[in-house]
């Protein structure tokens, strides 16, 4: 029994030391924090078109007043040989901008900046990328809206939403293609927007829309990435009342019928007017004709072919026949003959 107790404490004093040894402690928390603040990051890369691109470093914290820094950015493409930052100075303060010309698409940018304090230098983590992951576009603009419809209230209206992309020479070569997200909400009802997504167009038809005020907003991102613009401006949006459609339809029949009937009865006026002064100017032109002596030399109808002067019959020039004279009749046939010979 004492040989078996002897063979059991060693087991469990290593079993505590090695306890101890793998729980984690406070100790690991703050020397993070402390590597955070002692040495600069990279925390934000952006390429509006896949042209080119920037990137952005936090300074050092803990630098004495007075102290002197510099940065430096060194980068490489595909684990190749490394480069220093080529500008400096076109993204801003503690900034790196590739322009087209050291901007490789489909490969993979290493990086670190290491900051230069008198004697002593602080580099920072490693921060790697690909340029087609962090595009990140430019918010859209002109967001405008057009009633479509000329319905009433009852079905709800149309509307078609429209915008335009602030800067359309980055689409020209055909890198990026861009897919938007728009949402709208009405005014009475905050943090209650509706979504449409994902639009291939910068338009979109709403339907059924309720009168009443909305607000719309409007943001893009590249296909091929997952960083979202910021929010265009946000458009106020009227929806006015209308009267309803069935209304509207029997106003314009009541309408059509009126100036139908009013055409009809006007030129229906318009012969019956012509044969009343025409009657009236027949009997007046009967009433002067009696007062009138009548004319010679013009008599009208049956009159006129009776008083009207007969030719005499026309009369042979020469005697004769001596068989007419005579009162002889020959046959047909022989005064045919006769009259062949």
């Amino acid at each position: 029994m004492l040989w078996l107790l002897l063979c059991l404490l060693p087991l469990g004093g290593s079993s505590r030391i090695g306890t101890l040894d793998v729980a984690p402690g406070p100790k690991d928390s703050h020397e993070l924090a402390f590597d955070v603040n002692t040495r600069p990051q990279i925390y934000y890369c952006r390429s509006p078109n896949m042209e080119d691109f920037t990137c952005w470093w936090h300074p050092l914290v803990n630098l004495t007043d007075g102290e002197d820094v510099t940065y430096t950015l060194i980068y490489s493409k595909d684990k190749g040989p490394s480069h220093e930052c080529p500008d400096y100075v076109s993204g801003g303060s503690n900034s790196c901008h590739f322009d087209s010309s050291h901007t490789s698409i489909w490969k993979i940018y290493c990086m670190k900046v290491t900051a230069m304090a008198g004697s002593r230098n602080y580099t920072s983590q490693e921060h790697c990328l690909d340029v087609a992951e962090i595009v990140e576009t430019e918010a859209p603009a002109n967001l405008s809206y057009r009633l479509t419809d000329t319905g009433g209230d009852e079905m709800g209206h149309n509307v078609l939403l429209s915008w335009t992309y602030p800067v359309p020479e980055d689409l020209r070569y055909g890198w990026i293609t861009l897919v938007y997200e728009l949402q709208y909400q009405r005014v009475t009802e905050p943090d209650s927007w509706k979504v449409k997504h994902p639009l291939r167009e910068p338009q979109v038809e709403l339907l059924g829309l309720r009168v009443g005020d909305y607000a719309v907003r409007v943001r893009c991102r590249s296909h091929n990435s997952g960083l979202w613009s910021k929010w265009s401006s946000t458009l106020l949006m009227s929806i006015p009342h209308r009267a309803p459609t069935g209304k509207v339809l029997v106003l314009v029949l009541v309408v059509g019928v009126g100036v139908v009937a009013l055409l009809v009865v006007a030129f229906g006026l318009i012969p019956q007017s012509r044969r009343i002064i025409l009657m009236v100017g027949r009997e007046r032109f009967s009433e002067s004709s009696c007062f009138q002596p009548p004319l010679r030399g013009r008599v009208v109808g049956a009159v006129a072919e009776a008083e009207r002067p007969r030719l005499p019959s026309p009369q042979p020039l020469g005697p004769a026949p001596p068989w007419e004279s005579e009162g002889i009749h020959w046959p047909a046939e022989r005064h045919r003959f006769s009259s062949v010979s």
